[in-house]
């Protein structure tokens, strides 16, 4: 009797073996991603657009500091260039920091259709797989760039 519950533990330990290994794994070239998906250009430049304009800014700021003759001017025009700047710099980079999650969200959730509608169990990137797996890099950039999603 013990025999067969061996024997049977046994048989279903392999079948789940199986079952496991039989998991096909897709992979995607990150960088492909980002350097095709016709977002990341136009996020790109919208974010130095923005940058450039801090830099205006403080030439700008520079020119005018140039023009005053006052210590006391000099101080107030400091102060306040300098809360302005912050202002401008904390904008800068919540706009970075939202426009590069939205990047990477939508990315993300393209990989995730394509794998799905390819019957994809797991994806990683390509550059941690020595050999095997299916590449689904242009199929995940044309997902991303097709109108409708």
């Amino acid at each position: 009797m013990k025999k067969l519950f061996y024997l049977t533990a046994l048989f279903a330990s392999f079948a789940m073996f199986n079952t496991a290994s039989a998991d096909v794994i897709g992979v995607v070239d990150f960088d492909k991603i980002v350097a095709n998906y016709s977002k990341v250009k136009s996020v790109s430049n919208e974010i130095s657009d923005k940058y450039a304009e801090i830099q205006r800014y403080g030439l700008d700021k520079e020119r005018e500091y140039k023009k005053l003759s006052t210590p006391l001017e000099r101080k107030n025009f400091e102060e306040a260039t300098a809360k302005e700047l912050a202002k401008k710099q904390e904008a800068y980079l919540k706009l970075k920091e939202k426009k590069e999650t939205e990047i990477d969200n939508a990315i993300k959730n393209a990989i995730k259709q394509v794998a799905i509608a390819n019957k994809i169990d797991t994806v990683i990137e390509k550059t941690v797989v020595f050999h095997g797996g299916v590449d689904i890099t242009d199929k995940v950039v044309k997902a991303l760039n097709s109108p409708v999603k």
